[in-house]
């Protein structure tokens, strides 16, 4: 899912679950994560997903810092059933999204 898609659904509110898969570390450094979102560690994720903490129900998007890691992510969980989407570009792209507007 590209950045813009993203926003336009968040904007009208759709119930999805931000899913931010880096390290609690790497989230402090970045100054943050996209807000609403809930910080579940890629080498965390599975085992939370295996007892069934995870939505089968809800749209879910996984963001990491350059789209690498929550394509990964993504792509498991959704062999296993579930609604999941990865931010294309990860949160650098977001934040890229925030600093250049698009020209009207």
């Amino acid at each position: 899912m590209d950045v813009a898609t993203l926003k336009e659904m968040l904007q009208k509110g759709e119930s999805i679950l931000l899913l931010d898969v880096r390290e609690k570390e790497e989230v402090e450094a970045a100054g943050g994560m996209i807000e609403g979102a809930q910080n579940i560690p890629m080498g965390k994720i599975f085992i939370e997903a295996s007892k069934g903490l995870l939505p089968k129900d809800k749209k879910i998007v996984t963001i990491c810092k350059s789209g690498t890691r929550c394509e990964i992510v993504a792509r498991e969980l959704r062999q296993k059933g579930y609604d999941i989407e990865h931010l294309e570009g990860g949160i650098d792209e977001w934040n890229k999204s925030l600093s250049n507007p698009p020209s009207v």
